[in-house]
Order: C-alpha cells, then sequence, then structure tokens
C-alpha cells in the first residue's frame, strides 16, 4: 500500500503472468489503497489479530527488548507483532500524553493550553500520522469504558488518570467522542491538518 502508482503498474505483469514455482504474498494495511487493478489479481487473506500472551511468545525471542518492554509492546500492539516491533517506546509515550491531554480538555478536566503546548509540536511533525493519534484515542477511550465496567485495560499505567477522567464523563460522552473520532477517520484521505482536527476535536467535546 506504500508503492507509488508507477511501481503498481509495473507489477502488474508479474502478477498476470507469474513463474509456475513464485508464490507471491502481498501485505498492506488497507487493501483499498492498493490500484483496483491489483486487488482484482490477488486473492485476500484477513488475519486476525494475535492474543497479547501470543504477541508476548514473539517478543520472548528479541533479546534487543528488555524484559519490561516487552509486556508493554505487547499491550500497546493490538495484536501485531510487525507493530510491537516497529513501536518507538518513548515517541509513543510522547504521543499518548498528547492524546490524553486532549481528552482531559475535552472533558474539562484540563486547561485547553496543556493541550495547545503538544498540538504545535504535533502540528510541525511530519512524523506524526494522523492516523498513529486516532489509534491512540480510540484505545483512550475504550480503556475508559472499561474501567467503568471493570474490565482490564491496556494503558494500565495511566489507570490513576483514566480513572479520574472516567468520573468525570458519562456515556452520552464517550458516545459523542467516539463519533467525532469516527468522522475524522473519514477524513485522514483527504490530508486535513493535524493540528487544527485535533483542537477542533477537543473543543466539540467541551
Amino acid at each position: 500500500h506504500r508503492i507509488d502508482a508507477a511501481a503498481a503498474n509495473s507489477l502488474l505483469k508479474t502478477l498476470e503472468e507469474p513463474p509456475g514455482y513464485l508464490t507471491l504474498v502481498l501485505t498492506a494495511e488497507n487493501a483499498y489503497e492498493l490500484l483496483p487493478t491489483i486487488r482484482s489479481r490477488c486473492i485476500p487473506f484477513f488475519f486476525a489479530p494475535l492474543s497479547t500472551e501470543e504477541v508476548k511468545r514473539v517478543l520472548a525471542r528479541r533479546s534487543e527488548i528488555a524484559p519490561p518492554d516487552r509486556d508493554r509492546l505487547a499491550a500497546w500492539a493490538g495484536g501485531s507483532p510487525g507493530r510491537a516491533l516497529s513501536l518507538d517506546i518513548a515517541a509513543y509515550l510522547k504521543r499518548r500524553q498528547a492524546m490524553l491531554a486532549l481528552l482531559r480538555a475535552g472533558a474539562g478536566a484540563g486547561p485547553f493550553r496543556d493541550l495547545l503546548v503538544h498540538t504545535e509540536g504535533i502540528g510541525r511533525s511530519k512524523q506524526e500520522k494522523l492516523e498513529w493519534l486516532l489509534d491512540l484515542l480510540y484505545g483512550l477511550l475504550r480503556d475508559l469504558l472499561h474501567i467503568r465496567h471493570d474490565r482490564p485495560i491496556v494503558n494500565e499505567d495511566l489507570r490513576a488518570e483514566l480513572a479520574d477522567l472516567a468520573g468525570r464523563v458519562d456515556f452520552t460522552w464517550l458516545e459523542k467522542a467516539l463519533g467525532q473520532l469516527d468522522e475524522l477517520d473519514r477524513l485522514t484521505r483527504r490530508h486535513i491538518q493535524k493540528q487544527i482536527a485535533l483542537e477542533a476535536l477537543a473543543v466539540g467535546l467541551r
């Protein structure tokens, strides 16, 4: 899904007439980002996420990852070992803190200036993808819902902060937040401006 149109078109010839001994496996986060001509020549397989324990077993074989980090990465990976292996922990924590500040501002539990400190940096950074930030927001909202119903949460190290936030919002607020996130998710393909989008989300929730 990351190749450009020229590279995708050059791949078509191989897909149309592959050698008999060859099996090609193409992976994509979103198949609909591929050309329709490529999708029509492939057989789709959809892989379900692994359990957290299965991801931990994968990470246990990686000696370069410290044991305490394996548990955190497995919890954050959403069932994807590849995602766990590619996560930069320091960058992830910084990103997560920014999205927590957004939810706090949106719930009236924190000032907007705390959010602006984060969004200004996010807006300038070309490395920060809006999709990653939305994934974090979905995860934090899920944890808020789970705390309200005594279910396990992913961001266990934030339990105290999330419990405080969960006590300030009701189900209607959570439902509204999810609806606005879904709308932002639909707009990501239009290359909307990250800083404005995130700040507008917080204002809408407030």
